[in-house]
Order: C-alpha cells, then structure tokens, then sequence
C-alpha cells in the first residue's frame, strides 16, 4: 500500500490544524523530558557510585512496562477514547517524576529506589507512546502524511538539542535533581496542551477479545512481507544501536573522553543538530526520495559506520564530531521508519501496529540496555562493547540490503 508522493511539505499549513498542533506541541514537550530523563538516571546511577552494569538495570527496569501493556494499549486505541488515555498518561508521569525529583533533592534516593522509580516512569511511557504514534493520520489528510511525519520529526530533533543543552546547565547549577524538576515542569506543560487537544475514537469499532486483538496486529506484520522485514531489521537496530547508546553513551562521555555532565549534554545535543540537519533535507527534497526502504537502509549503513568510530573516541572534539556525524543517518532513521510504517498499515490496526513498534522501541532497548551493560563489565570495556555492536549492525543492515530486495522500493 502506497500513498502518493508530496512535492512540498508545507510546516505553516498543518500547523494550522488545531488538533496536529496541540499534538505536536505535547509530543514535542515528551521529548523534551526523554532526552533528559534516561540521561538523568544513567548520570544520578553513576553518582550513587554505579556502573554499566545496574546502568543497564535500570534501563531495562524502565522497559519492562512497555513489555507487559504495549500491545494492549495498541487495542485501546484502536477502540477507545485516545484523548484520554493520553490525560491519563501524562498526568502519571507528572506525579512519578515529581517524587522522584523531591526523593532527589531530599537525598532520600539509593540505587534501589532508582530502579523502582525507573519501572514506575516506564509505565506511563508505555502509556502514552503508541497512542501519539497512532494520532498521526488520524488528524491529517492522507496527502498530507508524510509531511506531518516530517514536521513532528523535526519537533523531536529540536527536542532532542534542547533537552541536553538544557539538561546540562540545570544539573550544573541545581545538581541532578534540577534535571527531575525540569522535567516535571515540562510535563505539565504537556498536560496543559492535551486538554484542548481533540482527538477522534479508533476507527476500529468492532469489539473482540484482547488476545484476538492483538494477534491480528501480529498477523498483519507477519502477512506483509516488506512490513514483516522491516520490523525485523528494526528489532536489530533498536538492539545493536539504541541499547548500547542509552547505556553506555554517559559512561563513555564521562570516562573515555573526560566530560562533565554539562560539556556531556551538550555534545549529546549535537545529536540531535545531525538529526534535525536531514530532517531539514527531507522537508525540502522529499520528492527524491522515492525508493525510501534503500534511504532507510542507507541510513543505516552510515550509522553503525559512525557508530564504531564513535566508540573509539577519545576526547570531546572527536566525540562531538561522531555524534554530529551519527544524527545525520538518525534524521533517516527517525523520519523513514514512522513513515514506512504508516504509510503500509491499514488504519483500523494502526493502533495495534504503532504498539508493536512501540514495544520495539521502548521494550526492547531496555532489554538490550541490560545484555549490552553486562557484556560491557565483563569484557571491562564500554568502547570496545560500542564498537562491536555498531559492526553487528553493518553486518544486519548489509544482509538485508543484499538478501531482500523488496525492502528496497518501500515507500
């Protein structure tokens, strides 16, 4: 299933969408607060004298949610009031980073209390995600999608250079628990938004039982050939790409090339310029991506090539450079993968399939956080661990690229 190419994206037009720009505006603001929150658990673990190890504990901690409901709240939104599950959402996660920004500034936190706060923060991710994921077409006229991938796309890049830079100098000044604080306030910011925000009903009326709910996501991935390998090579990334950066990317900041948790924010938003660089790209020259499942894959290549270098880093220029050079194939990454997959599901299970991505992305790297942080201590080398995945990677993306052919002209 194709949808027809858009020779202009035009940001002013679909901002003047009420309903797309209350989204945009809060799923802007829930970057804002990711691209602080695992930064700030991974930096607050190693201040409470951790290591990759439990890093990665935590990180798989705060997964573990989107293991247990992703694909049932796939179901919900398919079925139910969208709006509210993302209230519900968010006013969650506004409590839980509350307390743990005052258990912070109480020095009232140990490590323990960190991983439960960490699966508390999961849950309400788990939440909200596949249903912002899933808003998307439903607000926008088909012509107009992938543009409106685009612009959100671009709300994160800039979330994602914000949010560091932001980060940094909050810790420097108010300590790690000034991270929590801001977060706090971003996400009632965010809650504010969604309370003018409309959103329709899933398109789904029909009611089945959850396990045959969810299994017909299931069965659509696994009928669609492209789709079905595609999630694939995207379980791959998230696993030898994600994983090892949410884990291993502070550590290797703070130990390998000597920053400060503020010269580290601050190089971790370049990460986002390169994203936000292709994003820009894509905007402008969209029309030339026609054959985006080898864009895709392109991007991939470019990554994990950066991605060995980058774990061989050895001060703050060089590793700002790589992380600059890495957001540039991200930029692919982010914008082609959501719009590979809407434009090949069928609304009616786009729910249950944004969930499995979903799950994908927030299940799965918390879970690879945890291999990668393990295998990182016992070969006592977070560099080395780093280097290693990004070649896993080239080595995945390459057998897909060569070994099948009709991931190439998905568009």
């Amino acid at each position: 299933m194709s949808s027809p190419q858009v020779p202009n994206i035009r940001p002013a037009e679909l901002m003047r969408i009420k309903s797309f720009r209350l989204l945009w505006t809060n799923s802007f603001l829930f970057v804002l607060v990711q691209s602080t929150q695992r930064f700030a658990f991974v930096w607050l673990a190693l201040e409470l004298g951790a290591r990759s190890d439990i890093n990665g504990v935590i990180l798989f901690v705060m997964g573990i949610p989107a293991l247990l409901i992703s694909l049932p709240v796939g179901v919900m939104s398919d079925h139910l009031n969208r709006k509210t599950l993302l209230l519900v959402s968010q006013l969650g996660a506004l409590c839980t980073t509350i307390a743990i920004a005052f258990m912070v500034s109480a020095e009232l936190m140990t490590i323990s209390w960190a991983i439960a706060a960490s699966f508390a923060a999961g849950i309400f991710i788990a939440l909200g995600t596949p249903v912002r994921a899933a808003a998307i077409p439903t607000l926008v006229p088909q012509d107009k999608l992938i543009g409106a991938i685009a612009v959100n796309t671009i709300g994160m890049n800039i979330g994602l250079i914000i949010g560091p830079a932001t980060a940094g100098p909050v810790i420097r000044i108010w300590g790690i628990q000034g991270a929590f604080w801001l977060q706090a306030v971003l996400y009632l910011l965010g809650f504010v938004a969604l309370l003018r925000l409309e959103l329709p009903a899933g398109v789904n009326t029909e009611r089945r039982s959850l396990r045959w709910e969810i299994l017909e996501g299931l069965k659509f991935i696994h009928g669609h050939q492209a789709v079905r390998s595609f999630f694939v090579l995207l379980s791959s990334s998230t696993v030898f790409m994600m994983a090892p950066w949410i884990v291993l990317g502070p550590q290797l900041a703070r130990e390998q090339a000597g920053a400060t948790a503020s010269q580290t924010t601050l190089m971790f938003a370049l990460l986002g310029v390169g994203q936000f660089v292709t994003s820009l790209f894509i905007m402008r020259f969209n029309q030339l991506l026609v054959r985006k499942g080898l864009w895709f894959m392109c991007g991939l290549c470019w990554g994990s090539g950066v991605q060995i270098l980058l774990g061989q880093s050895t001060s703050i220029a060089m590793m700002s450079l790589f992380l600059f050079m890495w957001g540039v194939g991200g930029g692919l990454y982010m914008n082609l993968n959501q719009t590979l997959i809407q434009n090949n599901t069928p609304r009616e299970v786009m729910g249950r399939v944004m969930a499995i991505h979903s799950l994908l992305m927030s299940g799965l790297a918390p879970a690879g956080a945890l291999a990668v942080g393990f295998l990182a201590r016992q070969i006592d080398s977070a560099p080395l661990m780093f280097s290693l995945c990004g070649a896993a990677m080239m080595i995945s993306t390459l057998y897909f690229l060569v070994a099948k052919p009709h991931l190439r002209p998905m568009s």
